[in-house]
């Protein structure tokens, strides 16, 4: 597959609009705008029962990977290309603080993020979703490492429960947790969907069908070990 589509204006990536600064700063300003718009949504759509919170979960975690679709838009050459964390970095603060401090049950990020809507979720999955994006954003950004990462943690991980609750009828144990094998094939099968997803939009990853097998495999193993 060799079809590319640049959803983001081109201006962005027009680094005589400003310089590095502004196009970096506008480049942050879309990924905030993609967060504004899914959870949000989510929220709305968990509100009015049309969306299980579970699923509403999923969803944000696979919303929230797609956030590396801007960083072919950022200019390298400047330092404001760390601004590509802006969402994570300040979701990291507003978790803890949500989590720990205030405990609001009605919180849009309680209701969006968390399974049985306790505010103290927020700092156990979430945060270490938002910890991973920080820290691939700034020592994998732009590389191939990265958006493998994070299709698996995001598309992988995000998919696999949702097929395990739907489909998932034949259950195995892997380190003392039970999963399905319906599930880990869904987690195999999103890897790959998100690998394609993010080099539809980036060109990256580069296209290999070994070493993208190989990856979605060891994701799945990491996800069958880990809590649901």
């Amino acid at each position: 597959f060799s079809w590319t589509f640049s959803p983001i204006p081109a201006l962005l990536a027009d680094s005589q609009m400003g310089g590095g600064l502004w196009q970096n700063v506008g480049a942050a300003l879309v990924s905030v705008a993609m967060v504004l718009i899914a959870v949000p949504g989510c929220n709305y759509l968990v509100k009015k029962k049309k969306l299980s919170r579970d699923m509403s979960r999923k969803i944000v975690h696979i919303s929230g990977s797609c956030w590396l679709v801007t960083w072919p838009y950022f200019d390298k050459s400047h330092w404001g290309w760390k601004l590509n964390i802006i969402v994570p970095a300040c979701y990291v603060v507003m978790l803890i603080v949500k989590g720990l401090i205030i405990q609001d049950r009605r919180d849009i990020d309680v209701r969006t993020m968390s399974r049985s809507g306790d505010p103290i979720e927020l700092v156990k999955g979430p945060l270490m979703f938002t910890l991973l994006m920080c820290v691939v954003g700034l020592t994998m950004f732009d590389r191939d490492e990265g958006y493998i990462i994070m299709a698996a943690v995001g598309w992988g991980d995000g998919i696999a429960p949702w097929v395990g609750k739907m489909y998932g009828k034949h259950k195995y144990k892997l380190a003392g947790r039970q999963k399905s094998y319906e599930g880990s094939v869904g987690c195999f099968l999103g890897t790959l969907l998100g690998m394609q997803v993010f080099r539809i939009f980036t060109n990256h990853p580069r296209y290999n069908p070994t070493l993208w097998s190989l990856c979605a495999l060891v994701g799945t193993l990491v996800e069958a070990v880990s809590p649901s």
